[in-house]
């Protein structure tokens, strides 16, 4: 049974030959009347205190269940930006690996090419050398030829004189 503070303040009792002073009985009523009263004032502002911790409680509840989605996100978001970020360096990597090799091998053919036209230039040179030596001596010959002539004409212009 529920009571209230107009319940205890209307109750009536019978009257006995040794019962209480009605006075004090009235008053004692009026008391518990008043403090009961407060009582259900204070739980009906407790309760309405209650309600009102719930509510702030349930917003921070959604603040923490978004802060979390946020900070999951964020990480998963953290996760991607590293591993793309990790894939184009290994790509730079690669592709500067493949750009140095490219280089690499071009020098090599270039300086397989230039040894070649530098052999190929001593061959010619020798060749040239070969030449100018053979020519030399065919000149030297000539001019050998050119003296002995000479001395044999003075020879013949000598006995004809």
């Amino acid at each position: 049974m529920k009571l209230t503070p107009q319940d205890i303040l209307t109750q009536q009792f019978n009257v006995k030959v040794k019962g209480y002073d009605r006075d004090e009985v009235e008053d004692f009523l009026k008391q518990v009347a008043r403090a009961l009263e407060r009582e259900i004032l204070e739980g009906g502002k407790l309760k309405k205190d209650i309600d009102k911790a719930r509510e702030t409680l349930a917003k921070f509840e959604k603040k923490d269940e978004i802060l979390r989605e946020t900070l999951i996100s964020a990480q998963r978001f953290s996760t991607e930006i590293k591993t793309n970020a990790e894939r184009e360096a290994e790509l730079i990597v690669k592709e500067a690996e493949i750009k140095g090799e490219e280089i690499i091998n071009s020098a090599m053919d270039r300086h397989k090419t230039l040894k070649e036209e530098i052999r190929n230039l001593k061959f010619k040179r020798k060749e040239i050398e070969s030449d100018i030596i053979n020519m030399l001596n065919s000149l030297k010959e000539l001019i050998g030829s050119y003296r002995q002539d000479d001395e044999d004409f003075e020879k013949v212009e000598y006995i004809s004189r």
